[in-house]
């Protein structure tokens, strides 16, 4: 029987905003102090209020030294050589209660980047002496035990020397920054999606506290899962057990998982400063083997069901230790399929189930570091919405777990890279890169979401870091996930294009613009699609976005052509709408906004045309590669999902969290049961992408003209099998010129699980003028429900005429504030006349009385709610 023991081991947060601790931030050469005398209580003047977990920069930034640096062109006119350099962090701290007698006190850090050298009430805990850039890298979890300079009678003093990732590389080197800086953050000095930060994300990036504990102390506890049928798992614990007392110890865990109340106990014998393993199997606990586990699942396929292990260990009947550790009971396999032409195609199956892959990459949280906590829960909240089940981690720029926990609730696979890109599969450090991805591994493992292991973007390893990886993935994680070399090749079908293409081009081709195989990986409209880790298009955000970051004498007009291909030194330029982000392509971007709905007036009206281009063109890449579903195409990631920095490329919700309309065309491609249509050759297919058969379906297609006059319906009763495709017509649209086209999907009880909405004109592809005359509708909202944060209303078209991709949003205040992020069953709504669909929405937390704003396309927004 487990009887949990009331707690006497203190977790002391050391992070700024729990409210603890205060830390000071000063660069290293303005004080002559050493670590000794400045963590022995010596202050410094000039020194600015540190955040942690978090950068030197961001530090500065908040304390009002520089001015806001997502701003214009801010960021780029900081005086980089103020960060680029040595910085101290100081802090004092006295814990609540007096450590007992034979207890030990852990100094504790998650993430230190670059270089870090530590010292404690005026003694060098770190390295030797003399020894400088102790801990090494990004990933490297830092403990220390010090009990032995502990004061109990006053303040106790910290003090951290922080050395960024190279002090050479500046913001306009050459140099291979990547090989001299890994493992680190890769993007800190730049890309073509987000600036080069100052001091290059240089600090305490990760959580800091203080434990207290006995002689014995857990050492990452491990559960891992084996499922050999679906209603039977065996489950298997492992974790290291240190003795820092003085003498041989039996140490004895005991613990309980929930649910299901399993209670086990078991002892080992651990020599005086020593770590042994101990492993608890179905052999010692019964209850090790559960029958009818509670599975997790990806998004979409079902439940991502949680278990959690709470365990403690003893020594001479007193509690020493203890820990929680959250996993899921998970069964992960990897088959390679060949395509039409013979090329592998990676497929993945979780639970016995092949999984659709749809998602998109995070370069990282926030350009600035400053995502940590509950933000992650709104961000991944938000891929939970576009349907996704995967977010693919580039070159492992995220290391706070919370990421990883959010992704644990909502049913979000991750591919996780290691520290590597492109040209630079190499790096300075050997050693160190080894040691923080075997601590990565090792911190990671109980996370389910974690599905692929990733050596490199786009490129290999060398060969002994490579080797090396495999073999950390195997002994660590017990190879129960796949390890690949490289995020685009070997069963991948390359990487982009980055561009805007519209629907018609990812229906003709599967071309990519980067894929090094030898011979070349074979395109064409029927095969090459395979699984593709990165895809994009620039991505215009909306009107109230830019002009937060936009100075409002550069807002109009947009910069012209030349501007956009040679110009270094402009204000677009530096959000990525220009020469930087030459990948993806700003001059077509704007001339395929211009060219298909008409020569933009301002720069609200740019914004609101480009969010049609960003709906139907990121719609459209999704639904090519499902059109080839199993056929050859295994999954998408496109690049990207999520935003770090204010721009105009690559992302589905831009920096604030407001919606594009990448956003709502990838949620309604990514629907698990979808209606969708081949512009090509205009076959309507079913998509399903769940693990339940749907039976017995109905589909109807409607053909409207402008004024909302029915051309011509059809019908099509048909089924589509779990995780599958199957089509249910060939749809004859009008070749008399603009038209819209509806879908709608019901099962077989008669209940709408689909409906998808097209534009087209059959006689002039992609000419869309047209949309721009026709007259305003009047609507009317009608408020159904308020229940705190989440409302229902009724959306009503009262006139005769169509009303066409009405735009909603909602402002809260005197200031009309926009309320952000806001999750919607619907928008970019188009009502017939005399139609009306309810629309839910979750608003955050606390929110007061909001306006809900529409605006039909091409005319006013108008307020038709109070909510």
């Amino acid at each position: 029987m487990f009887t949990p023991v009331q707690a006497q081991i203190n977790h002391f947060s050391l992070n700024s905003e729990d409210g603890n601790v205060v830390w000071k931030i000063f660069p290293q050469a303005e004080t002559p102090m050493s670590g000794e005398k400045l963590s022995s209580g010596n202050t410094v003047k000039n020194a600015v209020t540190g955040i942690v977990p978090g950068t030197v920069f961001a530090s500065y930034v908040r304390a009002g030294k520089e001015p806001c640096p997502e701003y214009g062109d801010n960021i780029y006119k900081v005086d980089e050589a103020l960060y680029n350099r040595p910085f101290w962090y100081i802090t004092s701290f006295r814990l609540p209660e007096k450590p007992a007698a034979g207890q030990h006190v852990w100094l504790c850090f998650e993430n230190t980047n670059k270089f870090a050298d530590f010292w404690f009430n005026g003694h060098k805990l770190s390295g030797t002496v003399s020894s400088v850039k102790d801990v090494k890298g990004h990933m490297m979890r830092s403990r220390f035990d010090i009990t032995d300079f502990y004061r109990n009678d006053g303040d106790n003093h910290i003090a951290v020397l922080i050395y960024d990732p190279d002090e050479k590389k500046t913001r306009t080197g050459k140099d291979p920054y990547g090989v001299v800086c890994s493992p680190s953050y890769l993007a800190g000095a730049g890309w073509d999606w987000m600036p080069y930060v100052p001091g290059r994300e240089a600090g305490i990036t990760g959580k800091a506290s203080v434990e207290v504990t006995g002689a014995a102390k857990m050492i990452d506890p491990w559960m891992r899962s084996y499922l050999p049928s679906l209603d039977r798992a065996e489950l298997k614990l492992a974790s290291g057990i240190a003795n820092y007392s003085g003498k041989s110890q039996t140490v004895t865990v005991k613990g309980v998982i929930t649910p299901g109340d399993i209670t086990f106990t078991k002892s080992v014998r651990v020599e005086s400063g020593d770590t042994a393993i101990i492993n608890i199997s179905k052999a010692d606990c019964i209850g090790f083997v559960v029958d009818n586990p509670r599975l997790w699942w990806p998004n979409g396929y079902g439940k991502p069901d949680l278990y959690t292990c709470k365990l403690q260990a003893f020594v001479d009947g007193k509690m020493s230790d203890e820990r929680s550790i959250r996993f899921g009971i998970k069964k992960n396999e990897y088959r390679i399929e060949t395509n039409a032409v013979g090329y592998p195609v990676l497929n993945i199956y979780v639970n016995g189930q092949r999984i659709y892959v749809k998602g998109g990459n995070w370069g990282m949280s926030e350009y600035l570091l400053r995502c940590h906590n509950e933000d992650y829960r709104k961000w991944i909240r938000l891929h939970q919405d576009l349907n996704y089940n995967m977010i693919r981690l580039w070159t492992g720029c995220v290391t706070d777990e919370e990421f990883y926990d959010y992704c644990d609730e909502s049913g979000i696979m991750v591919w996780d890279d290691f520290w590597l890109y492109v040209a630079w599969n190499d790096v300075a450090d050997h050693d160190a890169f080894k040691a923080n991805a075997r601590d990565k591994v090792r911190r990671l493992r109980n996370h389910p979401s974690i599905t692929v292991w990733c050596g490199a973007n786009e490129t290999h390893p060398v060969a002994d870091i490579d080797q090396a990886l495999r073999m950390i993935v195997m002994e660590e994680d017990g190879n129960d996930r796949l390890y690949k070399s490289c995020s685009n090749q070997d069963a991948l079908s390359g990487s982009g294009w980055w561009k805007d293409l519209p629907p018609r081009h990812h229906f003709e081709t599967s071309a990519s613009n980067l894929a090094f195989n030898k011979p070349s990986y074979p395109y064409g409209s029927d095969h090459g699609y395979g699984f593709r880790t990165e895809i994009g298009m620039a991505t215009f955000p909306q009107y109230e976005s830019v002009v937060r970051f936009i100075p409002k004498e550069e807002q109009w007009p947009l910069p012209d052509d030349e501007r956009l291909k040679n110009d270094d030194d402009n204000v677009w330029n530096s959000h990525f709408f220009g020469k930087e982000a030459s990948n993806a392509d700003p001059v077509s971007y704007k001339k395929n906004v211009n060219d298909r709905y008409g020569e933009a007036t301002s720069l609200e009206d740019f914004c609101e045309k480009a969010q049609l281009v960003n709906i139907e063109d990121m719609k459209g890449m999704y639904e090519a590669w499902q059109d080839k579903m199993w056929n050859d195409a295994s999954g998408l990631l496109i690049w990207m999902s999520h935003p770090a920095y204010p721009s105009f490329v690559w992302q589905t919700y831009d920096y604030y969290g407001n919606p594009t309309g990448c956003y709502w065309g990838a949620r309604k491609a990514c629907e698990p049961l979808h209606v969708q249509w081949n512009c090509l050759d205009n076959s309507v297919k079913m998509v399903n992408t769940t693990a339940s058969d749907l039976n017995d379906a109905r589909v109807t297609a409607t053909v409207y003209d402008l004024k909302g006059n029915i051309i011509h319906t059809q019908n099509a009763v048909a089924g589509c099998k779990a995780s599958d495709i199957s089509e249910a017509m060939t749809l004859t649209p009008s070749a008399d010129g603009l038209q819209f086209i509806r879908l709608c999907l019901k099962d077989a009880g008669g209940r709408l699980v689909s409906e998808n909405f097209y534009w087209h004109n059959g006689k002039e592809y992609l000419a869309y003028e047209e949309l721009a005359d026709m007259p305003e509708a009047a609507l009317k909202a009608r408020l159904v429900s308020r229940d705190g944060s989440k409302a229902t209303f009724e959306l009503i078209n009262k006139s005769k005429h169509v009303s066409f991709a009405n735009r909603l949003r909602l402002v809260e205040g005197k200031k009309k504030e926009a309320v952000l992020p806001v999750i919607w069953s619907d928008n970019y709504v188009t009502l017939m006349p005399g139609e009306k669909k309810v629309i839910t929405i979750e608003m955050p937390d606390n929110t007061g009385k909001v306006r809900l704003l529409c605006k039909q396309y091409h005319h006013k927004e108008n307020k038709v709610l109070d909510i």
